[in-house]
């Protein structure tokens, strides 16, 4: 054997037996789920699909799209133009693809949720390595290790995976892993310092989304500090100069993403039918959001005033947020990811799986919590229904087995 061949032998290492577990247990629980008919009943599920992501009304959208129909002339589809082209070949090429593209996209995700871990935990080190001298010798058990670097990543992977709210919704159809796999770029282009990269998934978000558009801050702050290192400001011209880069980049893939969604159908009806649907929330059929209890309950002339005070407090934040958290990007980043999936108008469980699928990255810090056992009761209380819905499906699969 050559030497060539033998360096290049010791550069491919082998995949370790607990990602492989991962990606087992993972993809055979959604494998299960989606060839039985509990499917079905999770595509109606509340939690697992809103008004934009349900497949049910995915479906009705190719069937009118079949027919020759605009699926947005009427009020039951709701999701952008390229997903329903995207759906619309793969069912005309053959149904299969279906649920396999959505066993990929959670592949895909977690991967890329992986290299995030990794690159931001070799970050965080670099950062604390250049200014453990000046740390106090009692948090030296509050510091980040060199072990971190392959943990953290796998628990992030195994969250995602192995978890009961992104099972469901995978094996509900729900187009939330599509968004969840964009939001996973951006981060990763973002750790990674590739502009392009990044604003393309914040711009595929925002398409698909309106509140990701918030998202290019924190991302154009940590492409900038990458850039710039130490002397990264807002006062700075040169930090300054590389952010509004970003943001144009960001802006100009959201233009070229409107482009390509005129052509299918000779006109822009759809951003009233998506964005517009997102932003008026006139759907109150109930969720888990706050919106439709809320102006079920109030009278039709307060409602203008109080749908604009809701969507301001879901980016609100984020102007706060940068000051307080500017040498904190990705941590800002990751707070805007919690804050939309809670205060979005049609919110699922699988846009909070994404949070909690960034946890492990901050587990060094988890010493700082207070009220631990509290905050981990009344977490376990509200997510009663996910337990519930679990129990329900093992119990079906074991009676159909």
């Amino acid at each position: 054997m050559s030497a060539e061949a033998r360096t290049d032998q010791r550069r491919v290492r082998p995949v370790p037996k607990a990602i492989k577990y991962l990606f087992g247990l993972g993809l055979g629980a959604r494998a299960v789920l989606m060839s039985s008919h509990l499917s079905g009943w999770l595509q109606d599920r509340l939690e697992l699909a809103s008004p934009v992501t349900s497949w049910t009304r995915m479906t009705e959208g190719l069937s009118l799209l079949d027919h020759g129909i605009s699926p947005y002339e009427g009020d039951m589809f709701h999701e952008t133009p390229l997903v329903l082209m995207l759906f619309y070949c793969l069912n005309k090429i053959w149904s299969g693809l279906i649920p396999i593209f959505f066993l990929l996209v959670d592949c895909i995700t977690a991967c890329l949720l992986h290299e995030v871990g990794s690159n931001v935990c070799r970050h965080l080190l670099e950062k604390q390595g250049r200014h453990v001298k000046t740390y106090s010798t009692d948090s030296m058990s509050l510091l980040l290790t060199g072990k971190q670097l392959n943990s953290v990543p796998r628990l992030m992977m195994g969250t995602y995976l192995c978890n009961p709210l992104t099972i469901a919704s995978c094996a509900a159809f729900s187009t939330t892993g599509v968004h969840n796999l964009a939001i996973a770029a951006a981060l990763l282009g973002a750790v990674k310092g590739k502009r392009l990269v990044a604003t393309l998934a914040t711009a595929v978000a925002s398409y698909q989304c309106v509140y990701p558009e918030i998202f290019i801050i924190p991302v154009a702050m940590y492409i900038a500090q990458l850039e710039q290192g130490s002397r990264f400001s807002f006062r700075d011209t040169d930090s300054r100069l590389s952010m509004l880069q970003t943001a144009g980049g960001h802006f100009a893939w959201l233009g070229f993403l409107w482009g390509l969604s005129y052509l299918p159908f000779g006109s822009m009806e759809w951003l009233y039918s998506t964005r517009g649907f997102v932003m008026l929330a006139p759907d109150l059929t109930p969720n888990m959001g706050l919106f439709w209890y809320f102006f079920t309950e109030m009278f039709e002339h307060f409602r203008i005033f109080f749908l604009c005070v809701f969507q301001l407090n879901a980016v609100f934040y984020v102007i706060p947020l940068a000051i307080k958290l500017r040498d904190h990007p990705m941590f800002h980043l990751h707070l805007l990811v919690g804050l939309t999936a809670v205060f979005k108008s049609y919110p699922t469980f699988g846009d909070a799986a994404l949070f909690l699928s960034l946890l492990p990255v901050w587990g060094h810090c988890f010493k700082y919590m207070r009220n631990l056992f509290l905050v981990v009761c009344m977490w376990l209380y509200s997510n009663g229904n996910v337990c519930t819905v679990m129990c329900v499906l093992y119990s079906n699969v074991c009676t159909i087995q």
